[in-house]
């Protein structure tokens, strides 16, 4: 017996197989859905996995390269070399570039084993002379204090102290350019002292022999309208003694004086006696000095 549908779907007898294949269709349909789905889903992840895989490899090479530029640098910065003089002892260098510089006693400078584009160095404490080689390709700069000095080739002496507000730059031969990272002061030519005072951050420039300031590389001390402090700081570097005084009563004192590092302490005293007309007392090591 043939069974009717209702209108609209298998309207014809005998179209049950259509029916069914429809379904079949829909169940394939589907299962190819979740086919894909599962196999693009993993797909999916794979790709972002492999993205994230490659990010994390970019980062691991790029700090790799960080790193190994960075031990380059390092290995490529030159270690710092410091020299001292000791107390009673004048010191001669000579730098990477050729350039000699001479060490009055008691000071120290750094400079690098060997120079870059620029031949930097640094006057930590004291006093020092330098005969620069020239090289117009490699500026040759000395740090003291607050202050540079930037020269091609020339020869020029330092005194830098810490615990001196006075600090002088004397020109022998050649230009010298001073300054600070505020301003330029000018360019020195021979002969000529630029003194910088540390309290009061102020200069000025003044004619002088050059060759006479610069003489205590051949022990020769020359000192020109210096403070007591400066002067009594000489002889303590000079004789590897301590000076002891009333620095409220004699601080105030200027000095200009001759001597040798030959020359006895007790010569010395004497002449000092003569100036300011101290009293002094020699024990040892220990010097008492004294207004009459």
């Amino acid at each position: 017996m043939i069974k009717w549908r209702k209108p609209g779907r298998g309207l014809y007898p005998g179209d049950d197989h259509l029916q069914d294949e429809k379904a079949m269709q829909a169940i394939e349909k589907e299962m190819l859905y979740q086919i894909h789905k599962e196999i693009y889903g993993k797909w999916h992840f794979i790709k972002i996995s492999a993205a994230k895989y490659a990010i994390a490899a970019s980062l691991v090479l790029m700090c790799s390269a960080v790193l190994f530029y960075f031990k380059l640098s390092v290995k490529d910065k030159a270690a710092m070399i410091a020299v001292t003089a000791k107390k009673g002892n004048l010191k001669t260098i000579t730098l990477p570039d050729g350039s000699t510089v001479w060490l009055n006693s008691g000071s120290t400078i750094k400079f690098p084993e060997r120079f870059g584009k620029t031949r930097e160095i640094q006057l930590v404490n004291g006093e020092a002379y330098f005969d620069v080689k020239h090289d117009r390709s490699s500026p040759f700069i000395v740090h003291y204090g607050r202050l540079h000095a930037q020269v091609l080739g020339t020869a020029f002496n330092v005194k830098f102290y810490k615990n001196i507000s006075d600090v002088r730059l004397t020109v022998t031969r050649g230009r010298v350019a001073v300054g600070n990272n505020a301003e330029n002061f000018g360019v020195l030519t021979p002969d000529k002292e630029i003194i910088y005072d540390q309290e009061k951050a102020t200069h000025h420039i003044r004619t002088i022999d050059a060759e006479k300031v610069a003489a205590w590389k051949s022990s020769e001390v020359n000192l020109y309208n210096v403070s007591f402090d400066e002067l009594v700081m000489r002889l303590e570097n000079t004789y590897g003694i301590h000076i002891n005084y009333n620095h409220k009563n004699i601080d105030h004192l200027t000095t200009t004086i001759h001597f040798s590092n030959n020359n006895t302490l007790p010569y010395v005293l004497e002449i000092i006696k003569t100036i300011h007309h101290l009293n002094y007392v020699l024990k040892g090591k220990e010097v008492y000095l004294a207004k009459n």
